[in-house]
């Protein structure tokens, strides 16, 4: 019999599923590329999109197409054809043009599909969802969400779809949204809930006032303190309420008269 031990067995590679904009370390792409890639990451994201300064919106621009000319040159060689990194570099271009170029932009919506290009490609198609999560956290307003507030350093924001449940009656449907991992902290599957108002007590923490259409309960509304950073809630006399389980307990706060 043959002795084979010795011999390197195949790899099971995992799915790609970094927060954007992180990036892994290139090997293929240029350290200098890569280094212009975090600061123009670092500088951007302490503004608004697109970004308001003309010569960084200029730089992002020129980067955005370095990035992706480098993607398509090691996507035409046959070294390198498969490799994972033609992935990285078009999504950290598509970042780029996203923050440079503004989510609306006729130039943006051509590198995102590049990146569309994935979807559902084996263990690449999670890195591409978390790229769609980034983009919908920083591409407001993408959708019919509304910025109600946002933290002080714009970490954390609520966001709000308005919709009319009767004739001028307005629901503000609330979900909290992590810019830096392009997550999703609360969101409520009963579409009634509306925050009427929210106040940021800290960088980490905003307070909520909820009510549930149509108002109808022996409480019209509830205050709620959300801790973002160690995603917890906090609610009547309740404290280190779980975000999965705040829905369950809010309706429950709802039907008490008493505010225990």
């Amino acid at each position: 019999m043959i002795n084979i031990s010795h011999l390197p067995r195949n790899r099971t590679y995992e799915p790609l599923d970094l927060p954007p904009p992180q990036c892994p370390v290139l090997g293929l792409a240029s350290k200098a590329l890569q280094q212009r890639y975090a600061a123009f990451i670092e500088q951007a994201v302490k503004t608004r999109l697109p970004v308001n300064e003309a010569g960084l919106r200029e730089l992002g621009q020129q980067l955005a197409s370095e990035l992706l000319s480098k993607a398509i040159d090691l996507g035409s060689s046959k070294a390198h054809e498969l490799s994972d990194e033609i992935y990285w570099l078009v999504q950290c271009a598509a970042i780029v043009s996203l923050h440079a170029d503004g989510p609306q932009s006729s130039a943006f919506a051509g590198f995102r599909k590049h990146v569309d290009y994935y979807r559902g490609m084996g263990r690449v198609g999670a890195q591409v969802e978390a790229f769609e999560r980034y983009v919908a956290a920083n591409g407001l307003p993408a959708d019919e969400r509304e910025v109600q507030s946002r933290s002080a350093d714009d970490r954390y924001r609520l966001l709000v779809t308005p919709w009319e449940a009767g004739n001028t009656h307005w629901v503000y449907r609330p979900q909290i949204i992590d810019t830096g991992q392009g997550t999703c902290l609360l969101a409520f599957e009963d579409s009634r809930w509306s925050a009427d108002s929210s106040t940021w007590l800290s960088a980490g923490q905003v307070e909520l006032t909820l009510r549930k259409y149509p108002g109808n309960q022996p409480r019209r509304s509830l205050q709620v303190v959300i801790d973002c950073d160690q995603r917890l809630a906090q609610a009547g006399s309740r404290v280190e309420i779980e975000l999965v389980e705040l829905e369950g307990v809010l309706d429950a706060l709802l039907t008490r008269a008493d505010p225990t």
